[in-house]
């Protein structure tokens, strides 16, 4: 039937045979999309075995006291219970200099993983006052404290990652980490004892450690009021977390960025009970670095991915109005050919992004098809001129694609007006062609 009504209509059979070509020309283009999940996932796995072995992505907080304490119960029969619980308690202030330190990139086989050692100087004050007033006016107000028993907790989300303890110590007395408890944020823990200490008076407290990471730093807002100083020598970060720096500079050079977080500005008190703050309320609270890889490869692969359909339905549609316009026959063979060519380009920007920066990945990819088109252009309708007026607008049409993919704010605005226009020139040029005559 549909063969019937395409007899004797060769420009209607042409375009249903060049919509079949753009619809078979998906199954590559998904295998692309496929194969570009597959290749980050891989990069992921080496970004893990990274973390494994030298540090992942570390969060730290400055110093809190943990104080357990004892509350008896009495049941109906008059038996007594003792039920045992931990009392958390923040610092006054909070003050963190931290300096990145021996910058490198690990390779796990093609990918790299940017890692750091990083220098952390802490320095805070606890007020005895507010720790006592935390314990007569919490949830348990007649519970018995054990003051010689408390702890002195350093939040680390990665404990592998500590490399060096190069001091520590509350009130000039010196602290010896352990492993914590394992309830609460992890980390490590000294003991302390908290009675030897004047209750109206405040207990300063400093740390300096050197910990190993891998990708991104980030702070706990765990004070009254922290500020926190972060510097490197790596010129791309990107700011993350629940709170954007301050301040902050940025040059070739690296970076300095400042914080400065209160009580007020986070979802957690100053004190609380068990596991009432849990590891996930105080990581939302977390702001710091991502060491940013300036160009996500896979990410700008993608994204060019998305508009190749477009594209090439564009490329066909211009090559179908020159061949309806000039008389120049062309072949469905060769439409196919070129629209393989067209998605080939894709597989050639993935590859050689993962060896050599993307803009040149981009554009020895794009000159190397721009090239092939040209030269099966000219071959296929013995035409120079027309292949080399065919490499210069497929130049044209892959210089609109890296805008496309390097824009992220303007990417759909300029695809917008592109493809108006290649529209309203392809109309305006066959406005007069008869498109129901052979």
């Amino acid at each position: 039937m549909a063969l019937r009504v395409l007899a004797g209509k060769p420009l209607a059979a042409k375009m249903l045979v060049i919509g079949l070509i753009i619809l078979g020309l998906m199954v590559p283009l998904s295998l692309l999309r496929g194969l570009i999940v597959e290749r980050s996932q891989m990069r992921s796995q080496a970004i893990d075995t990274v973390a494994n072995g030298w540090g992942g992505n570390l969060t730290v907080g400055g110093a809190m006291l943990r104080v357990p304490f004892d509350i008896e119960r009495k049941s109906n029969s008059g038996a007594i219970s003792v039920e045992s619980h931990q009392l958390y308690i923040l610092p006054d202030d909070l003050n963190i200099q931290a300096t990145l330190e021996h910058m490198t990139t690990r390779r796990v086989g093609i990918y790299g993983v940017p890692v750091y050692l990083v220098r952390i100087k802490m320095t805070g004050t606890f007020k005895m006052a507010d720790v006592l007033a935390a314990a007569a006016t919490g949830k348990y107000p007649a519970a018995t404290y054990h003051w010689k028993d408390a702890r002195v907790r350093l939040p680390v989300s990665d404990v592998r990652g500590i490399r060096e303890f190069i001091g520590a110590s509350v009130d000039q007395h010196p602290l010896a980490f352990g492993p914590a408890l394992a309830e609460g944020f992890p980390g490590v823990e000294s003991k302390i004892d908290l009675s030897q200490f004047s209750q109206e008076g405040a207990l300063p407290f400093s740390v300096e450690m050197m910990l190993a990471g891998s990708q991104s730093v980030a702070f706990l807002p765990d004070a009254a009021t922290t500020r926190a100083n972060l510097q490197a020598a790596w010129p791309d970060p990107q700011f993350q977390g629940a709170f954007l720096p301050s301040q902050y500079a940025i040059d070739t050079h690296g970076f300095n960025a400042q914080w400065q977080v209160l009580a007020l500005n986070r979802s957690f008190a100053q004190s609380w009970i068990d596991c009432q703050v849990d590891t996930n309320k105080m990581t939302s609270a977390a702001y710091g670095v991502n060491l940013f890889q300036s160009v996500d490869v896979y990410q700008r692969s993608e994204r060019a991915v998305k508009y190749a359909l477009l594209f090439i339905a564009l490329t066909f549609l211009s090559f179908f109005a020159w061949e309806s316009l000039g008389r120049l026959p062309i072949h469905a063979m060769h439409y196919l050919f070129i629209g393989l060519a067209l998605s080939t380009f894709y597989l050639l920007l993935i590859a050689l992004s993962e060896h050599l920066p993307f803009w040149m990945s981009f554009w020895l990819g794009a000159v190397a098809l721009v090239a092939l088109l040209g030269s099966y252009v000219a071959g296929a309708m013995d035409s120079i001129r027309l292949g080399a007026i065919i490499s210069g607008v497929m130049t044209l049409v892959y210089g609109l694609l890296y805008m496309l993919v390097l824009s992220e704010n303007y990417a759909l605005l300029i695809g917008a007006i592109a493809l108006f226009a290649v529209l309203a020139t392809i109309m305006l040029a066959t406005r007069k062609l008869r498109w129901d005559m052979g």
